[in-house]
């Protein structure tokens, strides 16, 4: 699977999973394995950002309020120690969720559900995973780039161009975003269980990199507006997204 090598070889140096043993745990989708925390406990988890400038001393208030069963990764906090996500996570570099996108549920809790549509596991077309950047910690990579993109509202067609680069830039009511690792302008023909990469900027204080299903099988660019749609209000019930 091609998703989870190159999360394998993203995570390779920071080898972590969480494994609550105080709550079930459903089996984790295909290619994830040991790489991820997979838990349906719902308690909330306090986590608060590394600052690129620490102040000596000053207690910073939490970022993100965040059920556990969110959680994908969210370092520092390293398997095997602690094996349970603590109450309250500090100086984390690297969030990572994972999200049923067609209801916002935790992909955990909603696994048996969406399980019934593909008998050899989680439904890949129905659930995204994405880092959180939470400025002034870190941005995602280019991301100036994109600042003025071309607006794109219309589902993607075979032949439509895109950028020299070969990614896809979109202005939208739920801000600016990329598209690329889909071979968008030529190779491998769109397919749902394909995964692309998604950027966007949620908020003027958060940024995530998202992956889920290929939009341009899934009815164009209106799928991914729809997706990052249920993203951002999630992170907006989580988070202050007022500044």
């Amino acid at each position: 699977m091609k998703f989870a090598g190159a999360m394998t070889r993203v995570f390779t140096a920071c080898a972590i999973v969480f494994a609550l043993a105080s709550c079930e745990r459903p089996p984790a989708p295909r290619g994830q394995g040991l790489w991820s925390y997979w838990s349906t406990d719902m308690t909330p988890v306090k986590i608060t950002f590394k600052r690129m400038e620490p102040v000596p001393g000053v207690k910073l208030p939490p970022d993100m309020v965040i059920p556990r069963a969110y959680i994908k990764f969210a370092l520092p906090y390293k398997w095997p120690t602690p094996k349970t996500m603590p109450d309250v996570a500090t100086d984390v570099d690297a969030l990572v969720l994972f999200l049923a996108h067609d209801t916002g549920e935790p992909l955990a809790i909603a696994e048996r559900r969406i399980a019934n549509s593909d008998p050899d596991g989680v439904d890949r077309r129905l659930y995204a995973y994405f880092n959180v950047y939470y400025a002034p910690t870190k941005r995602e990579p280019g991301f100036t780039q994109y600042e003025k993109p071309p607006p794109r509202p219309e589902a993607w067609k075979p032949g439509m161009p895109v950028d020299e680069d070969g990614i896809v830039r979109v202005e939208s009511p739920n801000g600016l975003y990329k598209i690329s690792g889909c071979k968008v302008s030529g190779g491998e023909p769109p397919r749902p269980t394909l995964f692309c990469a998604y950027y966007a900027r949620i908020t003027p204080r958060i940024t995530v990199g998202a992956n889920f299903a290929d939009y341009r099988a899934m009815g164009g660019l209106p799928f991914a507006e729809r997706v990052l749609s249920v993203i951002k209000k999630k992170l907006c019930e989580f988070s202050d997204c007022s500044n």
